[in-house]
């Protein structure tokens, strides 16, 4: 009988810091040696998790579930995706939903039969943002849909890291806390910045069971010099994944294209907008570079409608950036990814699509 692979699963709402948290694992997994795989779900149709995480550790075999999340329209291809990184004889996989997936589902999943005899769990994670919790938890009350995800990411978790600590007050903290002990009363929890959390805990039980000895270690890899990690999930240089395909829709101007929409409904019963988060990619078809004052005041005149964005941009002069937004904090980052067409993903509550296209190619006018 095959030895079974031990799985670690991260959930957490948009923005709070999972991949932040996934690649710290990484490169604590390097350190062992461990080796790791990793299957990562986007809701958009560009993997921007998974290229940061192959440039930055190209020894790590990254698979990706794009637009839709793996406990609804995603889940018939979880088993699939699972057994092509099984294939590699990993010594643990990290798996990372979108941050609208309910884990429960997932987790029902790796019961099945087509996983049950290959893999194990090991860990449940959930990530939340301390600054953002009750906002969210309060501003969801009516779509019971996303109100049951939120709570299942925290009933499932066995381990809960309360993330981004130094937005919110050390009271507001508290109250974090003590709501989620009403949810799940038995986990470990930890209050943290940046997703520093005590990693050797949480990977005890896979070098309990894991045969390093009897696996080539991984080679390992210099650490960048200085590198900052940030809690807008994506920190670092990305290596493009995929395409603009031929078939995206183009408006009636050429400034930008729509490259995908995707509504969240976990229940394949109900009606498409059953629940009201989607997301929208827009891209920076026009030559010209798009000025970055522009596009933060595109993004912060969406409102509170929008999430979460990210994404590349080219800019007029500090070149080609790594987009991050969430929870009204907007971030830049440096890529050297030579990027000659930009996008940018939003993810939010009710997009008026046809209002953000139109205001999307209000950007280049007069560039």
């Amino acid at each position: 009988m095959m030895n079974k692979v031990p799985v670690i699963l991260i959930s957490g709402f948009l923005g709070s810091g999972k991949t932040t948290l996934l690649l710290r694992l990484l490169a604590h997994t390097r350190q062992i040696p461990l080796r790791a795989a990793v299957l990562m779900n986007e809701m958009g149709e560009y993997d921007v998790d998974s290229a940061i995480i192959s440039e930055e550790m190209p020894d790590v075999t990254v698979e990706g579930l794009l637009e839709g999340c793996i406990c609804c329209s995603k889940r018939n291809e979880l088993a699939g995706a699972l057994h092509t990184l099984l294939s590699q004889e990993p010594d643990l996989i990290f798996m990372e939903t979108t941050g609208v997936a309910n884990p429960e589902q997932v987790l029902e999943e790796l019961r099945s039969p087509l996983l049950a005899d290959r893999l194990y769990l090991v860990h449940s994670i959930s990530v939340v943002d301390a600054e953002l919790f009750h906002e969210y938890n309060s501003r969801f009350t009516a779509d019971k849909e996303l109100v049951r995800t939120l709570h299942g990411q925290l009933r499932t978790a066995d381990f809960i890291v309360v993330n981004k600590t130094d937005t919110a007050s050390s009271r507001e903290v508290t109250k974090v806390v003590k709501s989620i002990r009403k949810l799940n009363d038995t986990a470990k929890l930890q209050t943290t910045e940046y997703s520093r959390v005590d990693l050797e805990p949480l990977l005890e039980p896979v070098l309990a069971s894991a045969s390093v000895a009897a696996k080539p270690a991984q080679t390992p890899q210099p650490a960048p010099a200085q590198v900052q990690l940030t809690d807008a999930d994506a920190p670092f240089v990305p290596i493009p994944v995929k395409s603009i395909g031929s078939t995206s829709s183009v408006s009636r101007s050429t400034a930008f294209k729509v490259i995908s929409t995707h509504s969240h409904n976990h229940d394949p019963k109900q009606p498409h907008s059953f629940s009201r988060l989607e997301s929208i990619t827009l891209h920076q078809y026009s030559p010209q570079p798009l000025e970055k004052q522009r596009l933060e005041n595109f993004l912060t005149g969406l409102g509170s409608s929008l999430l979460r964005a990210k994404g590349y941009c080219v800019l007029p002069q500090e070149g080609t950036m790594l987009l991050q937004f969430s929870g009204n904090h907007l971030e830049w980052q440096p890529t050297a990814l030579p990027v000659s067409q930009g996008y940018v993903t939003l993810i939010g509550e009710q997009l008026d699509k046809a209002s953000i296209t139109d205001q999307w190619e209000q950007c280049f006018i007069s560039l």
